[in-house]
């Protein structure tokens, strides 16, 4: 057993080594108690459902990181192999892949931690504010903003939304942990990892829970009336909205029968979908101009896609938008002390 004393002597001389690290490398040890401390909180918060969404997550990454793998290269091969980018991104796999496995290890971990934590937010605080939030959109926009976005209908339009949201959001998401793993520059590496830790405990986590809504397309549901019936009707004469009506019954049946599936939870605000573009935006943005451009673009229509889905109220994208400039600006303070 160890004593007060051992337990102070073992505390001081975990503090010493730390600070014999690089900048760098003290922060990457700070990071690994923060994602720690945040995993081993939403295990003792329902392990059970922990252990299950684990299972799952480790099945799936093991299908997408591969694909992945290659999409990130190709990336950094147009970034820094412009002679020979196929070349380039052959040995930057070759030589770095083992640095990517413990940030892959920590990623899992903390998905699995924020998915249980998102399911147990309507336990702990059941949806309160969505009435606040649709008035507050219409307020700020004179409208309903998915009227004003659903103006744009056609199906071509609709197909590219859709998938843009629901599918290339996910590959840009991991793609982009993926390729900073692999990343040679450890300031800036360890700066993107802060950013994405605090991004998802801050916004997909706490401001979820202290704002807890379920959004638009739950609005109903929840609620009561038919203020989003409107939607509804939108959503359902567009073909290539299949993919989100059957997610949100999915979702909807998990919630009432208590069981435990991938991406399960229901959580509006702020929108964990825009956090982490406009935080993506902001890291290609830092690579060079090009790259940025596509991150904002890309950020722009993820903006958009949340309300044309109906998964999120606008203020959900505004809010995201502004807390998560907060923590990069934050963030690169920290790395430049």
């Amino acid at each position: 057993m160890v004593t007060h004393v051992q337990f102070r002597q073992i505390s001081m001389s975990l503090s010493s080594e730390v600070s014999d690290y690089s900048p760098a490398g003290k922060w990457s040890v700070r990071l690994a108690f923060f994602i720690g401390t945040y995993v081993l909180i939403s295990f003792f918060l329902s392990p059970a459902t922990f252990l299950t969404l684990g299972l799952i997550y480790v099945d799936k990454f093991a299908r997408a990181v591969p694909i992945l793998l290659v999409g990130s290269a190709a990336v950094a091969g147009l970034l820094y192999g412009r002679d020979a980018p196929t070349k380039y991104a052959i040995n930057w796999v070759r030589t770095r892949w083992w640095n990517c496995l413990p940030v892959l290890l920590f990623f899992l971990a903390g998905v699995t931690a924020f998915s249980n934590f998102k399911i147990l937010i309507p336990t702990v605080l059941p949806f309160y504010a969505d009435t606040w939030f649709a008035d507050l959109d219409e307020w700020i926009h004179r409208a309903a903003p998915w009227e004003l976005a659903h103006r744009l209908d056609n199906g071509l339009w609709a197909f590219f939304i859709f998938n843009i949201y629901e599918v290339v959001w996910f590959a840009q998401w991991f793609g982009t942990i993926l390729l900073v793993g692999m990343w040679s520059n450890p300031i800036a590496r360890i700066r993107y990892l802060w950013a994405v830790a605090l991004t998802i405990s801050i916004v997909g986590t706490l401001l979820a829970l202290l704002l807890s809504s379920a959004g638009p397309i739950y609005y109903d549901h929840f609620v009561g009336g038919d203020r989003f019936g409107g939607l509804k009707v939108a959503l359902s004469s567009l073909e290539s909205s299949v993919v989100v009506r059957e997610y949100a019954d999915y979702l909807l049946m998990l919630y009432t029968t208590g069981n435990t599936g991938l991406g399960g939870g229901i959580s509006a605000m702020p929108s964990l979908h825009v956090a982490l573009v406009v935080l993506n935006a902001f890291f290609l943005s830092s690579l060079n101009r090009w790259a940025g451009a596509v991150g904002w673009i890309f950020a722009g229509l993820i903006l958009y896609g949340s309300v044309y889905t109906g998964w999120h109220y606008a203020v959900d994208g505004y809010v995201a938008i502004a807390v998560v400039s907060v923590i990069w600006w934050a963030t690169g303070r920290l790395v430049r002390e």
